[in-house]
């Protein structure tokens, strides 16, 4: 099994020489995107075909609302973390449980929410409504709200951006951003929400402030352990494909590198025929690498324990319509 692998897969049921490929590879996840839903009848029938491959892979996607939505398609519009905060503590644990009905209902085991950066002025995520608010006491309180809501279907959290995108004034899909002074705040939140039940994602961003101003905090030694430290679960770093990575290699150089950096899994989203030469890129470097081979038989075992334990309620989906329309009605948003 290749534990470390979270990847996409193409369309929306699994065609006989994708259903053969990851068979072979048996990823330690499978990340759904818009472009794999269409109905929830489609999207439970290719989650149930996604969990009977070998390695039972987790299911994960990514559902914060406002923008990044990628149950859109079947429950609507939902509410951004920055519409929700605005409403208040009830709004933002209602998100939280509209995000764990929908996920609960088809299937789905790991939500890569909530984003725990800090709107700090100017800066990227702020701009597109991502962030729960301006201070590292207002994203913990209201995050740990949206975590509630979501945990209490039985789904997991990832938290993100580690170290805090927040102070990041570019898109990190793009460029690199270099991070200021407000990760120290933003650290204290991760800390603070931290739980082994609970994966975190790295971000691509220079961080000099925690002591790394040579590689980004996701291909960081030094910040990675940082984070393991905090006592998190899964530890994935964001997506290889992002323009912020383009100056470290292609995509089996970046991914080996986050994975020498302590990293449990790398993310491959979009760039479907690179998933099998990263893989054997990873397997061709663990052989030469002993600190590499030691860090991947870790991360196995990390992530066997990460996924221990995964139960949800049978969530009917009038249930998750319900839940929807009551985090939109309480943002003051219609469907």
């Amino acid at each position: 099994m290749n534990h470390f692998l979270a990847c996409g897969t193409s369309g929306r049921e699994l065609a006989d020489g994708e259903r053969c490929l990851l068979t072979a590879l048996q990823p330690g996840s499978v990340v759904l995107f818009a472009r794999n839903v269409a109905s929830r009848e489609q999207v439970m029938a290719l989650v149930d075909e996604l969990h009977a491959l070998p390695g039972s892979p987790l299911v994960a996607i990514d559902l914060e609302g406002g923008r990044v939505n990628r149950l859109r398609a079947l429950v609507g519009e939902l509410p951004s973390a920055a519409a929700a905060a605005a409403a208040g503590v009830e709004a933002c644990r209602a998100l939280g449980e509209a995000a764990g009905a929908a996920c609960a209902h088809l299937g789905v085991d790991l939500d890569f929410a909530p984003v725990l950066d800090v709107a700090w002025p100017d800066g990227w995520l702020a701009r597109e409504g991502r962030c729960w608010g301006c201070d590292g006491a207002a994203v913990e309180r209201l995050a740990r709200a949206f975590l509630k809501g979501l945990e209490t279907y039985g789904v997991r959290a990832c938290l993100k951006h580690y170290p805090g995108l927040g102070s990041g004034m570019v898109d990190s899909h793009r460029e690199l951003p270099v991070l200021g002074n407000g990760v120290w705040e933003e650290e204290r939140t991760f800390a603070a929400l931290a739980s082994p039940q609970r994966a975190a994602m790295v971000a691509h961003a220079m961080c000099p402030q925690l002591g790394e101003a040579c590689a980004p905090a996701s291909l960081s030694r030094r910040v990675v352990q940082r984070l393991a430290g905090l006592g998190c679960g899964l530890v994935l770093a964001d997506d290889l494909e992002m323009g912020a990575l383009a100056g470290w290699g292609g995509i089996g150089e970046r991914g080996a590198a986050a994975l020498a950096a302590g990293c449990d899994q790398v993310i491959l989203s979009n760039l479907i025929k690179e998933r099998e030469p990263l893989v054997e890129h990873v397997r061709r470097a663990e052989v030469e690498d002993a600190a590499l081979a030691a860090l991947l038989k870790r991360g196995r075992g990390r992530f066997e324990v990460f996924r221990q334990g995964l139960s949800r309620p049978r969530v009917t989906w009038d249930e998750v319509e319900r839940a929807a329309d009551r985090a939109r009605r309480l943002a003051g948003m219609s469907r």
